[in-house]
Order: structure tokens, then C-alpha cells, then sequence
């Protein structure tokens, strides 16, 4: 009988890539997917170690399996990705249960992991420093939608937020070969993918470690040229590195979504110094100014973190008047929590987790309300959607997204999932739109 898997992913977009290629490895060596773990012969999580509230989902699920690995003593429960890079040390002694550990950067090694169990109770992989493309193709690849895909394009940063642990869990940036890359995305579109989102630490920064001057522009210009691939998105941007080349060259792409994600983090110059961002407020101001002149429709989102060691009250009052200032269509927003293993661990004026957490609640209060206004004006407008599923919302519904990145649930039928429809927007919600299909 075929043996079955089941991968749950915590984390970022980066992660979900990731989870595209550990379904095609496993399909590959013959297991097929399940939802039912007490079906399943394997039980992989995908770990995220930016955040503090994804390690502990992550911790209550992994103890959950201790029953079901005791009454299926075959069964075999691995974790792999960023946390298991930083703590693979304490991880077996947390859940002597689980059986494999592997790093963001050994996913292609998977199934030699599993087939030395029989020859060692346990086996935690070799955990290279380095990201690479090494046997990356669309065939290696399995799609959550067939029509959209993820595509790494840079492993790694080398930015060093003193805030993030990223760098040292994923290692220095490595950029994929520009041709192997638009070979990459040939053979998706022959599959059948219309969109895809270009992924990186920092995607701005594809081409640097190569020798590519303004890589990023120069590589979706290529993209842009490939045919029957319809939009191309891209995430995430490190507003130091975004030049008004770059953004100038983007706006003549028909393909290129007026998306952009463009996280700010703090509004005081202090802050941003501090947490090691490397650029002003000035500097950020200056790039939305650029980013909206030469793509007046962009919706533009970001992250913030507030309550970051030593912050003012005036400082924060800084970030809150940077978000009236900007209007973000939308944010991620969170109060700052120490990481284990980053400079900012070590800090001097660590404030109360009550002055965090109440610095984030104004903080979402003022940003909500932006997001309803930004929404609420967009009644009455028709948006083109690629159409990506049934919508929760309601039975017979569908949703999708616009080139904005908003998403917009409407009436239809199934047969549309993965086409392009014209929707006017009828009603209006935080993030989410209604509408109605027009012929």
C-alpha cells in the first residue's frame, strides 16, 4: 500500500515554497498526501522561529502526538525548518518522540534522512549553512492551486536586524541563476500556472551576491516577457535596497501586480537605527512617495513592531503619526518579543509585555480604522480576480484576488476556480471584499 504523509507549515511565505518541494520530494519516493494523521505513515511540521506565538502552536502540536506515536510505534514524526536550525539541540530532549530533524537548507536530503531510521533511532540530518537550487525543477514541485506558485529566487539574508534570527537559520543570501529561473517558471506556465510570487528574505536584493547590477528589475523583465504567464507578484522587499530604478523599470511590466509589501517596522529614527534597518523615516516617506507615483493604484502593506527595548512613548507616538501619514491598505502588526540568539536579546530597556501589548492594541485600532476607509472607497470600483477556491464565507461563493493582493468573495460557480473574472465590489470589510461577477 501507497504510505501517506502529512506536512503542516507554520511560518512565512518562504516556508510554504518549501512545503511546495517536500510534497514533490515525498510524491516523488512514493507516499501520497493525507489530512488524517491517524492515517498517516509520516508526520512532518515546517518550524518558524521569527515569531514566538508560531514556536508554541508548533510545540502544542508536536506534544499532541505523543498518544498516536505510542499506539503507532511505526509511525515517524519529523521537524525541519528554521527552529529546528536554531534549537535541533534541545529539540530531541523536548520530544524524544519525534524521530528526524532537517534544516531550511536540507529539504532535497529528506529522503535519505528517513531511510537511515531502520540503521539509527533517530537521525538529524546535516543542516547546511547555505541555501541552494539544487534539484529544484516544476516537475519537483506540488501545487496547493494548480494556476499559482511560489518561486524562491534568493535564500538567505545578510541584512542582520538585530531583531531577527533569520540570517543565521537561513544563512548569507544566494541568489538562483537568472536563466534557471525563467527556465524554472517556462515549465510551470506549461503546467499550467498563470501566476506566480517571487520569494526571498529580501527579494531586492536578487543578483548582489552574483554581480548583477538592479538583478531584481533585470530578472522580471525577462519574466515579464514569457508567454501566457499573466501576473507576477513579489515578496519581501527591504525598503533600504529599493531603488527608484528599480521601481521606475517595474512600472512599464504589465505583469508586475501594483502590490507592494514594504515593511517599516518603527516610524522614530532612533528605533530604526537600533533595530539596525538602514535607512530614516525620511528615507521610507521618500520611497512611498516614489512607489505611488509611478504605481498610483499600488495597495500598499507593511510590518510593524512595537514596544521595541527602550522605546519612548514619543517614539511610538512616532510610528503611529508614519501609519497616518502612509495609510497602509493593511499591516503586521506585533509587540516585540525577544529571540534567542539576536543582538537585540541582550539590550538594555526592555519594557513591561503590558506597555507592549497596549502599544499594539492603539496600534491595530488606528490601523484597522485606516483599512475600513481604504476599503469602504472601494465600493462601486470593478477589479479584475484571478478566482482561487470556495469562499468560507458562504456556501456557493467563491473568492480570489485582485492585482492588489485584496481579496474579493463573490456568487459563482466552480468551474471558474483559476480564471480571470471582472467583480464589482458591492460591500466592503476590513481586508476582505464582496461583489458580483460582471459579464
Amino acid at each position: 500500500m501507497t504510505k501517506k504523509y502529512l506536512l503542516t507549515i507554520f511560518g512565512c511565505q518562504m516556508n510554504l515554497a518549501d512545503g511546495q518541494r517536500v510534497k514533490g520530494i515525498l510524491e516523488s519516493s512514493g507516499y501520497s498526501e493525507t489530512d488524517d494523521q491517524d492515517e498517516a505513515d509520516l508526520i512532518l511540521f515546517l518550524t518558524c522561529c521569527v515569531r514566538e506565538h508560531a514556536e508554541e502552536r508548533l510545540f502544542g502540536r508536536v506534544a499532541s502526538l505523543k498518544n498516536l506515536k505510542e499506539r503507532k510505534p511505526d509511525l515517524i514524526i519529523g521537524l525541519g525548518g528554521c527552529l529546528v536550525q536554531e534549537h535541533r539541540t534541545k529539540l530531541f530532549t523536548e520530544f524524544p518522540f519525534v524521530d528526524i530533524l532537517f534544516g531550511p537548507n536540507d529539504i532535497e536530503d529528506i529522503p535519505g534522512i528517513i531511510s537511515e531510521l531502520p540503521h539509527s533511532k533517530k537521525n538529524t540530518g546535516n543542516f547546511k549553512t547555505t541555501g541552494n537550487f539544487l534539484g529544484e525543477h516544476p516537475d519537483g514541485v506540488v501545487l496547493h492551486r494548480s494556476f499559482s506558485a511560489f518561486v524562491n529566487i534568493i535564500r538567505g539574508c545578510t541584512n542582520n536586524c538585530t531583531y531577527c534570527i533569520v540570517p543565521k537559520v537561513r544563512g548569507p543570501e544566494v541568489s538562483r541563476p537568472t536563466e534557471e529561473i525563467i527556465s524554472f517558471v517556462k515549465g510551470l506556465v506549461q503546467k499550467g500556472v498563470t501566476e506566480i510570487t517571487l520569494l526571498g528574505q529580501n527579494v531586492i536584493a536578487y543578483g548582489r551576491d552574483i554581480g548583477i547590477r538592479e538583478g531584481f528589475a533585470h530578472l522580471v523583465e525577462k519574466l515579464n516577457d514569457i508567454e501566457d504567464l499573466k501576473w507576477i507578484r513579489f515578496l519581501t522587499s527591504h525598503p533600504r535596497d529599493f531603488s527608484k530604478e528599480t521601481i521606475e523599470r517595474l512600472s512599464h511590466l504589465e505583469k508586475v501586480c501594483e502590490a507592494f509589501h514594504l515593511p517599516v517596522q518603527a516610524g522614530s529614527n532612533r528605533v530604526l537605527k537600533a533595530m539596525n534597518r538602514g535607512y530614516t523615516r525620511e528615507n521610507y516617506l521618500e520611497l512611498v512617495d516614489t512607489v505611488r507615483r509611478f504605481f498610483p493604484d499600488s495597495t500598499l502593506t507593511t510590518d510593524v513592531i512595537c514596544g521595541f527595548p527602550s522605546e519612548t512613548e514619543d517614539e511610538f507616538d512616532q510610528t503611529l503619526e508614519l501609519i497616518r501619514q502612509v495609510r497602509f491598505d493593511s499591516a503586521f502588526m506585533y509587540f516585540y518579543s525577544p529571540r534567542s540568539g539576536t543582538p537585540a536579546e541582550n539590550m538594555t530597556g526592555n519594557l513591561p509585555e503590558d506597555v507592549r501589548k497596549e502599544r499594539l492594541t492603539r496600534l491595530i485600532d488606528l490601523q484597522n480604522r485606516i483599512s475600513m476607509e481604504i476599503s469602504a472607497s472601494c465600493k462601486g470600483k470593478t477589479f479584475e480576480v484571478l478566482v482561487e477556491g470556495d469562499s468560507r464565507q458562504a456556501k456557493g461563493q467563491l473568492i480570489g484576488k485582485c492585482r492588489g493582493g485584496r481579496s474579493i468573495d463573490f456568487d459563482g460557480p466552480s468551474d471558474l476556480i483559476g480564471s480571470y473574472v471582472k467583480v464589482r465590489v458591492d460591500r466592503s470589510r476590513l481586508w476582505t471584499l464582496s461583489g458580483s461577477v460582471i459579464s
